[in-house]
């Protein structure tokens, strides 16, 4: 594709802190580069930690008012035709959106909406009748919504147009392209990896209780955890647990960890297990980061991970909250060495297939090219079936 014109302008946080959306904002702008789509790029990032992100304090509000005034500045100064912003789920961070989003309605801009959760639509059918009015004014006048998956196509149901959805799956580079890790054969403890915040929504807890479990049926195993504490209320929790469960010898928490030293740990587990019960949950990248490294994955039904793991094939999906459950599946895995083998190689085969860098790239970029492209509406892209939205 050669270049275009009209300057397209990118909402969205750069990292630090390591997070879904800050690593989705510069994984879209890697895709506009090798396209050569010219863009300029807002950068709402906070680097005081995930522990803030959402709260309602001074600093944050001091944040949306400066990245407001600058959003202004750009709509005026540089003229941007086409305004992507990704879009919140919760009543206070989507009044922040509405900085960017009812700014850009009133001066006539074009609008991409990216929604990178599932809850959106629950969001929207439970807040109250003022908030509903509010994100029919923000969202109404969109021309293109992107959505994570099939199983969260919906989620703009009553404020747009089913045709104006379209479903954009996340993808990755991959991180194994060189050699796919290879196992273990001689006897060893499994390890287990959890990598993600560290909060009980995200399934943390449910994991150390499960360990026992897992322990009674299958023997030896090992925790490897890495993340950042999202409360202190949680590590409390976490550390009551593992004194209570005599698990000091069996977890390993190692903190935050860069792009080198994920890659190391994924190289070197059995199991990737990531029982989130996170409402805000949309298509996780540490889950496509696991297939890849043909780690068999232990998750739960939520948002879009039943559409990427396929419960039985590449891993084995629960009910959030299900600690039996958690424990009996990781129990499976742990004992069962050829089982652990032929799941994580059907996942391997799935990423390759469906969510490597390439494949987002380029529906992505088919996307933001048909909206920028003169003359040409949203509504000209390609039919894909699909009940709720197109799939490209």
């Amino acid at each position: 594709m050669t270049a275009l014109g009209p300057e397209l302008l990118i909402i969205g946080p750069s990292p630090p802190p390591y997070n879904g959306m800050t690593r989705a904002t510069e994984l879209v702008l890697q895709a506009l580069e090798c396209e050569g789509i010219p863009y300029i790029r807002l950068d709402t990032a906070d680097r005081r930690g995930l522990a803030n992100v959402g709260k309602f304090d001074f600093g944050n509000l001091w944040l949306a008012a400066r990245h407001g005034a600058r959003f202004l500045w750009f709509l005026l100064t540089k003229r941007p035709r086409v305004v992507y912003v990704p879009i919140a789920q919760a009543w206070l961070p989507f009044l922040r959106d509405c900085l960017f989003l009812l700014p850009a309605r009133l001066l006539g801009r074009k609008v991409i909406i990216h929604l990178h959760g599932g809850y959106f639509g629950r969001f929207y059918r439970e807040t109250s009748a003022l908030m509903r009015f509010i994100v029919r004014c923000a969202l109404g006048n969109a021309c293109c919504a992107i959505v994570l998956g099939r199983n969260v196509a919906s989620a703009f149901e009553g404020i747009l147009a089913s045709e104006r959805v379209r479903v954009v799956p996340n993808g990755i580079p991959d991180p194994f392209a060189d050699s796919v890790p290879a196992k273990a054969k001689e006897a060893k403890a499994p390890t287990l990896l959890y990598l993600s915040a560290l909060a009980a929504e995200k399934g943390i807890l449910d994991l150390l209780r499960a360990l026992p479990k897992v322990r009674a049926r299958a023997g030896n195993v090992r925790a490897v955890i890495a993340g950042e504490w999202c409360s202190e209320r949680d590590r409390d929790i976490a550390n009551w647990v593992i004194e209570s469960l005599d698990l000091k010898n069996v977890v390993e928490f190692i903190g935050a960890v860069g792009p080198e030293r994920k890659r190391e740990l994924l190289a070197g587990a059995d199991v990737f297990v990531f029982p989130t019960a996170y409402r805000f949950e949309g298509h996780p990248y540490v889950i496509l980061e696991a297939m890849a490294a043909g780690l068999p994955v232990v998750s739960t039904k939520v948002a879009c991970i039943p559409e990427t793991v396929r419960d039985g094939m590449e891993g084995f999906l629960i009910e959030p909250g299900d600690v039996g459950a958690l424990a009996d599946r990781i129990g499976r895995l742990v004992a069962d060495r050829q089982l652990r083998e032929r799941m994580g190689q059907a996942g391997r085969q799935r990423f390759l297939d469906e969510y490597t860098y390439d494949k987002f790239a380029e529906k992505i970029n088919k996307v933001l090219a048909e909206v920028l492209e003169p003359g040409c509406g949203i509504f000209q892209l390609e039919n894909v079936p699909g009940p709720d939205a197109r799939e490209l």
